[in-house]
């Protein structure tokens, strides 16, 4: 008669082996998962803000519209039609950045890209226009996304606006620099 206990303390080694060799390919398995998963997340971010710039770059005047809006909801000037679009691009674009904050809120955006986009989404939400835009519009988005935007404050290096950009400031004139 054989002796099989040799062979199946054998066969238990490399049983154990096969288990952890298993193992550790479904850790980096899991491991690019995730990775690929964060990196198809972020690249439909940037395509849905492409979807939402599109229309503002293709028309000049839906672009003004929109940073009067942002300036300043009620501003006379912009006509019904045009507040009604800019109405509708806000939407879009709130609605994508309550996915960016869904998101990282699921762990698949990660923090240091977050912070990027909370810094855009807080500078644009506290402009003046976007609060009242805000008031009539803000049931439209989760509850956990308006109680983000409600309770923040205004970054302190907040991102400009368009406008502010390209609208001149003027020049104080320095006291040593008066022409005589």
């Amino acid at each position: 008669m054989t002796d099989w206990t040799p062979i199946i303390a054998i066969a238990e080694v490399v049983a154990a082996v096969a288990v952890v060799a298993s193992l550790v390919y479904l850790a980096l398995q899991v491991r690019q998962n995730t990775r690929s998963v964060r990196a198809a997340t972020y690249d439909a971010m940037v395509r849905a803000s492409g979807d939402f710039l599109l229309p503002i770059i293709q028309d000049a005047s839906l672009a003004r519209a929109f940073e009067q809006a942002v300036a300043r909801w009620s501003d006379p000037s912009i006509d019904e039609e045009r507040r009604t679009r800019v109405m509708y691009v806000l939407t879009q674009l709130f609605r994508s950045w309550e996915n960016a904050f869904y998101q990282h809120r699921q762990g698949t955006l990660e923090d240091w890209l977050w912070k990027a986009w909370e810094r855009v989404i807080l500078s644009y939400f506290h402009q003046p226009g976007i609060q009242d835009w805000w008031q009539v519009r803000r049931g439209a988005y989760s509850q956990p996304f308006c109680e983000f935007l409600e309770t923040s404050a205004c970054p302190p290096h907040d991102i400009k606006t368009t406008e502010q950009l390209l609208t001149p400031k003027s020049r104080a004139v320095d006291p040593g620099e008066a022409a005589v």
